[in-house]
């Protein structure tokens, strides 16, 4: 696929790795999550990253906060 960049990397707190590469040659994003790996044109992967971030606005607002006595 050609000369991919490192834009993110994470470890989950289950010890699986997190990239998300770039290859600017291609204008395509890919996401690796342990063995499975998701391709996206860049514009693609904005508006999923737009989904993503809506939905865990709305996953945080839902959760219970739970308070130490």
């Amino acid at each position: 696929m050609g000369k991919q960049i490192v834009m993110g990397h994470a470890k989950l707190p289950s010890q699986t790795e997190c990239k998300v590469l770039y290859n600017q040659m291609m204008d395509v994003v890919e996401i690796e999550m342990g063995g499975t790996s998701l391709r996206f044109q860049a514009n693609s992967f904005f508006i999923m990253h737009e989904m993503l971030r809506k939905a865990a606005a709305r996953i945080v607002m839902q959760t219970k906060v739970s308070t130490a006595d």
